[in-house]
């Protein structure tokens, strides 16, 4: 009897204290420019990265930039479909979710125009609408397109 009752008790105690697996949260001390047309910002922060993607910038002690990367795309609370965002922010002509590939470091437009080297990869991409150089090393992330004047620049502070 004694022993039904504490399993029935563990199986209590494991359902309430919330024992799935819960996805870790890495977060980088991070400077960044992030610049077009509609957002012009330079400052340090904080990418925070698991089920979703933050950057945030902070002046003094208040967050002055937050974007957030979940199922829509988030600038300081304002949210739109990935697509409004490339509409509005970067280029109509980018593929929907180039955002997060660039905050990820990976690859952009399928790999295409993929160099690898020993400190990671670069990319230029040019098409009728673009002029991308992208590269991706092991503290710093380089976007940057000429023909849309975009610039987003991430750079590791503490690794």
């Amino acid at each position: 009897m004694f022993l039904q009752n504490y399993s029935k008790l563990l199986v209590i105690i494991l359902v309430l204290s919330g024992c799935a697996v819960k996805s870790p949260t890495t977060s980088k001390t991070v400077s960044f420019v992030f610049k077009t047309s509609n957002i012009k910002i330079a400052a340090s922060g904080f990418l925070y990265k698991n089920s979703h993607i933050k950057l945030q910038g902070y002046s003094g002690a208040n967050p002055v930039f937050t974007l957030l990367l979940t199922k829509r795309a988030c600038i300081n609370d304002r949210c739109m479909s990935y697509k409004n965002f490339n509409d509005h922010f970067l280029s109509p002509h980018y593929p929907k979710r180039i955002i997060q590939h660039i905050l990820l470091g990976k690859p952009i437009f399928n790999g295409q125009n993929l160099q690898k080297d020993a400190s990671g990869f670069s990319q230029e991409i040019v098409g009728d609408s673009f002029a991308i150089i992208y590269r991706v090393e092991k503290n710093e992330i380089y976007f940057k397109d000429k023909k849309n004047a975009i610039l987003i620049k991430i750079k590791e502070l503490d690794g």
